[in-house]
C-alpha cells in the first residue's frame, strides 16, 4: 500500500494531516494520469484507497482499522517521492510512531 505520511516536526497535527493528503493527491493523480486508458480507472481508484495517509496518528489508525493483525503489507514511501531524506525521515516515523501503536493495538 502507499504510505503518505507526514510527521514534519514543528507544524500542528493538522497541518501535517493536510500535506500528507497533498502529497497523496498529487502522486495518485500523476500515477492515476499514467495509466488512462490502460486499465479501467474505476478499478485504479478503488486499489488506490488502500492508500495510508496522513500523520503518525492517523496513519496507524487507518492500519488498525482497514487490515488484520496477522497481514503483511508492502508499503512504498517512494512513490512518486524522489527526495531521498523525506522518504528515510518517512520511513523513521513509521517505525518509531506508527508501528509501535499498531502493534501495541494487535497485542489488545
Amino acid at each position: 500500500t502507499f504510505v503518505f505520511l507526514n510527521a514534519e516536526p514543528g507544524i500542528s497535527a493538522q497541518e501535517q494531516r493536510e500535506r500528507a493528503h497533498e502529497e497523496a493527491r498529487a502522486a495518485l493523480a500523476t500515477y492515476w494520469s499514467a495509466l488512462e486508458g490502460t486499465l479501467d480507472p474505476n478499478k485504479v481508484e478503488r486499489a488506490a484507497d488502500n492508500a495510508l495517509i496522513g500523520n503518525s496518528d492517523d496513519v496507524a489508525q487507518q492500519m488498525i482499522e482497514r487490515f488484520h493483525p496477522d497481514d503483511r503489507l508492502m508499503l512504498w514511501f517512494d512513490f512518486f517521492n524522489h527526495d531521498n531524506a523525506r522518504v528515510i525521515a518517512n520511513m523513521e516515523a513509521f517505525m518509531t510512531e506508527v508501528a509501535p501503536r499498531v502493534a501495541k493495538a494487535a497485542a489488545q
